[in-house]
């Protein structure tokens, strides 16, 4: 594992985040199983066994195990250790079909007025007072498809609320590691999800208030942010908010729930296409996949496509 993680610094080519969760998932999920092996004991059969055993308890942990193991041992075969690499010989991993699910727009509206009422602090009894930020922060990812992240790290010179069109540059993420100060990555989940997105009237209204709030903020302020100044985790804005629905007897809402709500939107009323461009998607599969909730409603021209083609014989 020494090995191979250090020809992955020297190549120098992902981020300090997925490097170090190759590292976990190699050290929890297959150096215990595979430590104990020379190079050359390791084959598909054992590999295929490997990978199948471990997705009977998990898929997710599965999937990671076999990325890692298949950079780990590409490695072998590229220093001439292993003459070709198992792991492309496994079997494909299989998974029970997932339904993306998204909120219709009552459901919305439950949660909008849920957020306000606590936001409101009729209810409050100790502590600081919400601050009105979980709400703006909604109405943005609701505006803008965005990744909690890319909110988080949008800043003042990122937002043009003054055009006929608003519209906010979606060009960062917000990263947070073990041992380390949460801060802002200057590019989204990937470089080509770097975006500029026009803003529906609710979250240009919804940012124009945050903007007052602050008075006056320089071109590298974050929207968002801490009492002290310094950006919000992902993991404080998701407990935040399950907090507050669970209080309002709302739950299994995530941020993520957002994005996908967003997506089906602009899918139903527009385009696969459109949806896909919004959550910066190069590839519309993706979309479908696992963003896209399926409608059930069938087309309502078959009804009079089909009284064409079968209709009675008048009396």
């Amino acid at each position: 594992m020494t090995y191979w993680l250090e020809d992955i610094d020297l190549e120098d080519r992902i981020s300090r985040t997925t490097r170090n969760l190759y590292e976990r998932n190699m050290r929890t999920l297959v150096s215990p199983a595979f430590d104990n092996l020379a190079l050359r004991e390791i084959g598909v059969a054992r590999c295929d066994k490997f990978i199948k055993q471990l997705a009977k308890l998990s898929y997710s942990r599965a999937k990671q195990a076999r990325v890692v193991l298949r950079l780990a041992l590409e490695l072998a075969v590229r220093h001439e250790v292993l003459p070709r690499n198992p792991m492309h010989h496994v079997a494909r991993l299989y998974r029970e079909p997932h339904v993306p699910n998204a909120l219709t727009a009552p459901e919305v509206n439950v949660i909008r007025a849920a957020i306000a009422q606590w936001e409101s602090a009729a209810n409050h009894i100790s502590g600081p007072k919400p601050d009105g930020q979980l709400g703006a922060i909604i109405e943005v990812m609701l505006g803008t498809s965005a990744r909690i992240g890319e909110v988080l790290a949008i800043r003042r010179r990122d937002i043009d609320i003054t055009s006929a069109v608003p519209s906010i540059r979606l060009a960062g993420t917000i990263v947070s590691r073990n041992g380390e100060l949460t801060f802002r990555q200057d590019h989204p989940k990937t470089a080509k999800s770097t975006r500029v997105v026009a803003l529906p009237t609710f979250t240009a209204d919804a940012v124009r208030r945050r903007l007052a709030k602050f008075g006056s903020l320089g071109l590298d302020g974050l929207l968002f942010q801490s009492r002290d100044g310094t950006p919000l985790t992902t993991a404080n804005v998701r407990r935040q908010l399950r907090q507050v629905l669970e209080g309002a007897g709302i739950n299994g809402v995530t941020p993520h729930m957002f994005r996908r709500t967003v997506a089906t939107a602009v899918n139903t009323n527009a385009s696969i296409e459109l949806a896909a461009e919004l959550l910066g998607h190069t590839d519309t599969r993706v979309t479908v996949q696992h963003y896209i909730q399926r409608s059930e409603l069938v087309n309502p021209a078959t009804a009079a496509l089909l009284d064409r083609a079968f209709a009675k014989d008048k009396e």
